[in-house]
């Protein structure tokens, strides 16, 4: 589709040009103007590919109306009409880049020879175009990749130099979709169109790996909790996969991007014990622990955290429940006993814990309380005491992570999911994701990721193997998205960065 701004301020000559342009191959939508006046509004609100004008014409003359496109910006080709076969004219045309100038009478074959001229000149305008914005959205995914990964602030002012990272500081929301394959090693590039489509709200995508991407929103008043169950519904409409997204809090500026990934990352957490759920928010952890809540609800969050040995999360609920008995009358002495027992008895659960210490006399105790900082007091300690035993213990939990790490050294050319290299240590899946990411300080999907890229960038510095050979050996299926993530990696494709340059290149021709 070609978009032609005819002006002139003989009606029958816009319409005579209009008429030869009708009789060219292709699609075109014409705009008409009188003047150079009424051209500059048409151009106000209208996007044009091509300009061609008159000279002489009332109020703003053709080379005036050249002379103001260019100020303003424009940078459309512009062909000039004109009964006046005056090399003066086409002196000055040249000055504002015009791109022809043909006489009226219009010859209709010299008429086709221009326009097929100048349409291959919007056709090299719109690649260069596209693959500029290409290469800025993968040097855009590069710098935000590697600064919400590091925090490092030397990243975002290298990215500064190069971009126009203002959009940073305009995100006021992520949510993050993972699924449990590598889905998105297919559907990167549409997954981002589907959810457009259906959402009607802009957001930035970054795709972080395989099995995860991120979504970054810029609207302040939001409800982001239904938009993330909005885009669930979507995607298991659209896909066969199992989709889990965690939203994260409201923030203020790029520079609490990693902040925000940790807290969606321990959020997405949530899944290997809520398996029905599929969208999980900070919001909906602080509905469930209001105030008055149900006792039952905050004991499921304590068993819950004792289950994945999440000690951080443990004495937050715990500090949950003692607010919400400290000071209040309306409870017995015997029902609070009875609620912080069954907190005690929650960490006896943990076999190891049980066989160094007797629930029976920890129970006793604290029956024995006579007021609630006593209470409070036997429970803390109980705590503190399974804190202490985690901490002994998470050095046999090194000896699973590095069986789990070999493993991944091992076959990284395959498609590793965490379900599979839990059962390769015997382990649930939260469990090894849990002391995964505490013992290497990134999840597995990262992990993964990183050492491929590694692996890939070997590969293309020390063989002659081609990129696709390169994709499968390091366990992509979908050599364009090999290609994508390693630019995303990088900073420049794999061939380029091959031939030790920064000049990024198609590898299509190598693939």
């Amino acid at each position: 589709m070609y978009r032609i701004l005819i002006v002139d301020d003989e009606k029958i000559e816009r319409q005579g040009i209009g008429f030869l342009i009708e009789m060219e191959n292709g699609e075109y939508e014409i705009f008409e103007a009188a003047n150079g006046k009424e051209a500059l509004k048409v151009l106000s609100s209208q996007q044009v590919d091509i300009l061609l004008t008159d000279i002489k014409m009332p109020h703003m003359d053709g080379l005036d109306l050249c002379k103001n496109i260019r100020e303003k910006g424009y940078d459309f080709p512009i062909v000039i009409f004109s009964g006046y076969s005056d090399f003066n004219f086409a002196q000055e045309a040249i000055r504002y880049g015009v791109s022809d100038y043909v006489l009226k009478p219009v010859d209709p074959e010299v008429f086709h020879d221009t326009l097929q001229k100048v349409q291959k000149t919007v056709e090299l305008q719109k690649n260069n175009e596209q693959c500029r914005e290409k290469e800025n959205n993968y040097l855009n995914q590069y710098f935000l990749q590697s600064y919400i990964y590091s925090g490092n602030p030397e990243i975002f002012k290298m990215a500064e130099e190069m971009l126009n990272v203002e959009e940073w500081n305009k995100w006021r929301c992520a949510i993050m979709v993972e699924t449990g394959d590598s889905m998105f090693d297919a559907a990167e590039e549409t997954l981002p169109q589907v959810i457009r489509g259906e959402l009607h709200r802009n957001f930035y995508y970054l795709n972080l790996n395989a099995r995860q991407s991120l979504l970054l929103f810029s609207d302040v008043y939001c409800d982001y909790l239904l938009v993330a169950r909005q885009i669930y519904v979507i995607l298991k409409r659209e896909y066969r996969s199992e989709f889990y997204l965690s939203v994260s809090r409201k923030f203020d500026g790029y520079s609490c991007l990693p902040q925000v990934l940790g807290q969606l990352e321990q959020q997405m957490e949530e899944k290997f014990y809520h398996p029905d759920i599929h969208v999980f928010s900070e919001e909906d952890e602080r509905k469930t622990l209001d105030k008055e809540v149900e006792d039952s609800k905050l004991m499921q969050k304590i068993s819950e955290d004792i289950s994945r040995k999440d000690v951080k999360q443990l004495w937050h609920h715990f500090e949950c429940l003692k607010e919400k008995y400290q000071g209040n009358s309306q409870f017995s002495a015997m029902y609070i006993k009875f609620v912080f027992s069954n907190v005690i008895q929650e960490l006896f659960q943990e076999e190891q814990f049980r066989g160094e210490r007797k629930l029976e006399k920890e129970i006793e105790r604290l029956y024995n309380c006579n007021t609630m900082s006593e209470i409070l007091e036997v429970s803390a300690e109980n705590i503190q005491l399974y804190e202490e035993f985690i901490n002994r213990s998470m050095s046999d939990s090194r000896d699973e992570v590095a069986m789990v790490k070999n493993y991944i050294y091992q076959h990284y050319d395959e498609d590793l999911s965490l379900e599979v290299l839990a059962e390769k240590v015997y382990l649930s899946s939260g469990y090894l994701s849990f002391i995964f990411k505490k013992e290497t300080g990134m999840n597995l999907n990262r992990f993964i990721r990183v050492l491929r890229m590694e692996k890939a960038k070997e590969l293309l510095c020390s063989t002659n193997m081609k990129v696709a050979q390169v994709s499968e050996k390091v366990g992509f299926a979908n050599v364009s998205y090999f290609c994508r993530s390693f630019r995303e990696y990088y900073g420049s494709s794999p061939e380029s960065y091959r031939k030790g340059n920064g000049d990024d290149e198609e590898d299509s021709a190598d693939i």
